[in-house]
């Protein structure tokens, strides 16, 4: 390498003293928690305890029906459902014929939480039902309200448990026999599937940034360096492929690469990925960790990545599954706030559902309590 100078000068670079306003402002990006889907199908049965006035003999029967139906979220909290439902009304064999209803309706939903965990909520709508009645028949509308939950199954957002009880206003009448309008009440039990991912909200919050004085300052020699040409067999990521032949620069360490120097789709555990205890707020160690992978998928555009939280089994199963969650978005974030794109990105926490190592013993609870990125193109 050869060195030369330019002629010894001072050079008083000129740069205006400029000063930010003391009350100015930054904004940082936080993902709002919540469900992990906005739109789903429901399928269960119900037990239905009919309105006495369904038959002459005061005695009408209670029976089973089923239901179906596919919920859409309109805001945080709020849901609309579409469903279909049919039930069988038992008259006694001495009463003859039974009676067959079969409905559609659309209900409002009011959730104390976003579905996930055990949530509860409230319910209300209307519809039309067709009651099936020998020498009777009508199409008749009906209210409804009720109460009901949700409850996550297997640690699965996609799939939760529902339980629900109705009191459902029917507006059918017998002619002069019998008082207009039934009540009929029904307690439902059956699964929600989901059928769609959320996009996660942003809240923005200001941060208040001190004062910041930019000084002139001299410069007393400038020196000119001729770099000498980059040996060959470099190779900066230490991927196994040298710079001149890597396409994908900034692999992740440990991460697999093909022959062209890309991640291949795998699951890469991110060790020194670290909380502050008992919470979901990176260590500032880890934060200068998370400046590789941000490298990566800004190199990397194909790339997509589930983040994927774990803990030990110190804990009950729904905090720990809580924390793993909450630490899997928080690395979702910080990729999101240094300008990786959100739809390249998912998390997701398992809790202490997945261990790799006994939580016998601390050595094997440190195992557990990782972070995985799941790479796929």
């Amino acid at each position: 390498m050869t060195t030369s100078f330019k002629s010894a000068y001072l050079v008083r670079g000129a740069i205006a003293a400029a000063v930010l306003a003391a009350t100015g402002t930054a904004f940082a990006a936080e993902e709002e928690t919540g469900s992990s889907y906005d739109n789903y199908v429901y399928f269960g049965g119900f037990y239905l305890s009919a309105d006495k006035d369904r038959t002459n003999t005061k005695k009408s029967g209670d029976s089973f029906g089923y239901q179906a139906g596919v919920g859409q979220r309109l805001t945080d909290n709020l849901w609309v459902e579409g469903q279909f439902f049919g039930d069988t009304i038992e008259t006694g064999s001495s009463n003859g014929t039974d009676y067959y209803q079969t409905g559609l309706g659309v209900d409002l939903q009011y959730a104390f939480g976003q579905r996930s965990e055990f949530t509860p909520y409230l319910l209300a709508g209307i519809g039309g039902v067709y009651n099936d009645v020998p020498g009777r028949d009508k199409i008749t509308p009906y209210v409804n309200v009720g109460a009901g939950f949700t409850k996550s199954l297997f640690g699965l957002d996609a799939l939760r448990l529902r339980g629900e009880l109705r009191a459902v206003y029917d507006d059918y009448s017998e002619g002069s026999t019998s008082t207009d309008g039934k009540i009929d009440y029904r307690a439902g039990l059956g699964l929600e599937m989901a059928i769609g991912n959320r996009e996660p909200e942003v809240v923005i919050k200001e941060v208040p940034v001190e004062k910041i004085v930019i000084k002139e300052v001299p410069v007393e020699r400038v020196v000119i360096q001729e770099v000498a040409p980059e040996p060959v067999s470099v190779d900066d990521d230490g991927d196994g492929v040298i710079n001149s032949s890597d396409k994908c620069p900034n692999t992740p360490a440990g991460a697999k690469v093909d022959g062209n120097g890309c991640v291949v789709e795998q699951t890469l555990v991110m060790r020194d990925i670290t909380f502050e205890f008992d919470s979901a707020r990176l260590t500032t160690n880890a934060q200068r960790l998370m400046e590789n992978a941000v490298a990566f998928l800004r190199s990397d555009s194909s790339a997509r990545i589930t983040v994927a939280g774990h803990t030990d089994s110190r804990g009950s199963d729904s905090y720990n599954l809580k924390l793993s969650r909450d630490r899997a978005n928080e690395v979702r974030d910080y990729l999101v706030g240094y300008g990786i794109e959100a739809n390249r990105l998912q998390a997701v926490g398992y809790g202490e559902t997945r261990p790799v190592a006994s939580n016998d013993n601390e050595s094997g609870r440190e195992l557990n309590r990782r972070v995985e990125f799941r790479i796929q193109k």
